[in-house]
């Protein structure tokens, strides 16, 4: 997620009729339809590609691609130009680590207090609020709060290893959770679109 984006727009139909108009006049034979039903198409089948994403980055990402274009930008250029925008505001891996270790001592001085039932609940509060406010993509390699307070625990020695760790697998956490979000898209379009998906062994049993 891109900084401050819960603060900007939400993506209309309006908006992508206007990017491939912008596409047509760029590009003189881009986009020319035989039918009202390939506009509708071609529209439904960009918006729900594109709908999840804020206006204010759907449309940096399109002048993007129309800069870099020879030939009309497809759809999966405009996405790619997107995960760039994306990737830009996303904090690397080296200040992923730094963010976890400013909080380390923190997690571990306040998780002492967990043993002592007087103080359990404002020490689970004030690490509570801790976890809460690290960076989504930190939460991808420490899950849950307890991992966390037990990387706090960690030694220099094994904080070493952990650091390894934590290097080699960020990419593939990061790629995962790509994954799922793209199958989740596919999933819901299906479900708005009322798409039957049977195999086709299945459809052949019919």
């Amino acid at each position: 997620m891109m900084k401050g984006e819960k603060f900007m727009t939400k993506l209309t139909k309006n908006d992508i009729a206007k990017y491939i108009l912008k596409i047509q006049l760029n590009f003189e034979n881009a986009y020319r339809f035989n039918s009202e039903l390939d506009s509708t198409l071609l529209l439904g089948t960009w918006f729900d590609i594109l709908n999840k994403y804020p206006k204010e980055v759907c449309d940096v990402a399109v002048n993007n691609a129309l800069a870099k274009a020879k030939f009309a930008p497809r759809i999966g250029e405009i996405v790619e130009e997107i995960k760039i925008l994306n990737s830009v505001n996303s904090k690397t891996n080296e200040e992923l680590w730094a963010e976890l270790m400013d909080i380390k001592y923190s997690v571990w001085e306040i998780s002492r207090y967990l043993k002592y039932p007087q103080h359990y609940e404002a020490a689970n509060k004030q690490l509570t609020k801790i976890y809460k406010n690290m960076s989504d993509e930190l939460k991808l390699y420490a899950v849950n709060l307890s991992i966390l307070i037990e990387i706090s625990e960690l030694s220099e020695e094994n904080l070493s290893y952990e650091k390894n760790r934590f290097f080699r697998n960020m990419p593939e956490l990061r790629k995962h959770r790509e994954d799922k979000i793209t199958a989740e898209r596919f999933l819901n379009y299906i479900k708005q679109n009322k798409i039957d998906i049977k195999s086709a062994d299945e459809k052949d049993d019919i």
